[in-house]
């Protein structure tokens, strides 16, 4: 009996303790055009990024080769809103598809930043793609 209220005290404080963000997909932002807001997000394992269509045209979408090994990729679909739980620490880049050459990236740290320096070698070649704010990814990155 006392091995079931020691997992049921777990299982409930993992979802009474984890949080929920939201990230805004905009035409016009804080940071610029075509952005997500916040552009960066440090959080804890198991919380909840809610990734909301304010403007029309826009998903986020997980990039594969830039999360952690082990982590949960995601593709929302265009002007819908999505929802994803981060459960393996790391960094994690993502991208709005048709947006990407207008590098309309966001970052999001879970816990550690166990990747971070993999994720940087990828953004070197990522960074190719982008055809205005070229610095607008290390300036996320730098943020962690």
């Amino acid at each position: 009996m006392k091995f079931l209220s020691y997992l049921f005290l777990f299982i409930f404080s993992n979802f009474y303790f984890s949080a929920d963000y939201e990230v805004r997909m905009l035409n016009q932002g804080p940071s610029g055009v075509m952005v997500f807001d916040p552009p960066v997000l440090k959080i804890s394992k198991g919380d909840t990024v809610h990734f909301k269509s304010v403007d029309m045209a826009h998903n986020s979408e997980s990039i594969g080769n830039m999360i952690p090994e082990g982590g949960d990729t995601w593709m929302g679909a265009m002007s819908q809103d999505i929802s994803v739980t981060l459960n393996t620490e790391g960094v994690y880049v993502y991208q709005c598809t048709p947006h990407l050459m207008m590098a309309m990236i966001g970052v999001i740290q879970v816990g550690n930043s166990n990747n971070l320096e993999k994720v940087r070698a990828q953004a070197n070649q990522l960074k190719n793609s982008f055809v205005t704010n070229k610095d607008r990814l290390d300036k996320y990155l730098s943020e962690l």
